[in-house]
């Protein structure tokens, strides 16, 4: 992920449940539904269709 300005790298292990995230990979925002799945919010997501994450992938979160 490159460096923004607007975001905090994290891994998704210490996302917390429910919490919004941005990953790098889709360039697209998610909510953390479990410790393995996020769903995505943006672009073509409703936040209906889950997506698996591995606890050390890194992610943003907003500041």
């Amino acid at each position: 992920m490159t460096s923004h300005p607007g975001f905090h790298r994290i891994k998704f292990n210490e996302v917390t449940l429910g919490q919004r995230f941005y990953d790098p990979i889709s360039a697209e925002y998610f909510v953390k539904l479990s410790d393995t799945m996020g769903a995505m919010v943006t672009g073509a997501g409703d936040g209906t269709v889950p997506d698996e994450f591995e606890p050390d992938d890194i992610v943003g979160i907003d500041l």
